[in-house]
């Protein structure tokens, strides 16, 4: 699935610390009225983009590349961070999903994720941690 992407840049991006005051290039995509398999589709269009942006966000204190879900807003975001996951990389992927009554599943989100990061090779290539989280970046799972 191709994804239409955006860019905007914004200095408050949610979850990342107060200190991070660098400019962040956002990359955001809405998908609208999805099924199953196209949620999952888009969710690997959202990896595979992250994925790409890699070599531009890695930095010395690279640690995560952190998976966030925001249920309420049905928001996937990613970004490269440091090992206190306060400093943020300057590209950001986000992807909104709405599919009305019926919220895409937590569980299935962070599997998909899993799944497509074991054979994406620009992932591969750095000694990132994946991690997931739900709402506060403080507990995270480890994919």
């Amino acid at each position: 699935m191709k994804l239409n992407w955006e860019i905007d840049k914004d200095r408050a991006l949610t979850g990342a610390s107060m200190q991070n005051e660098s400019e962040h290039n956002i990359h955001h995509s809405t998908i609208v009225g999805a099924s199953e398999q196209d949620i999952q589709l888009a969710i690997d269009a959202s990896v595979e983009k992250a994925c790409d942006l890699l070599d531009n966000n890695i930095q010395d204190d690279s640690r995560y590349l952190l998976f966030g879900w925001n249920s309420e807003a049905s928001i996937l975001t990613i970004v490269v961070t440091d090992d206190d996951k306060r400093h943020d990389s300057r590209d950001v992927v986000q992807c909104h999903f709405v599919s009305g009554d019926q919220q895409p599943d937590p569980e299935d989100i962070q599997f998909w994720i899993k799944d497509y990061l074991t054979t994406c090779a620009p992932f591969l290539r750095y000694s990132l941690i994946a991690a997931f989280h739900l709402g506060s970046r403080a507990s995270c799972t480890l994919l």
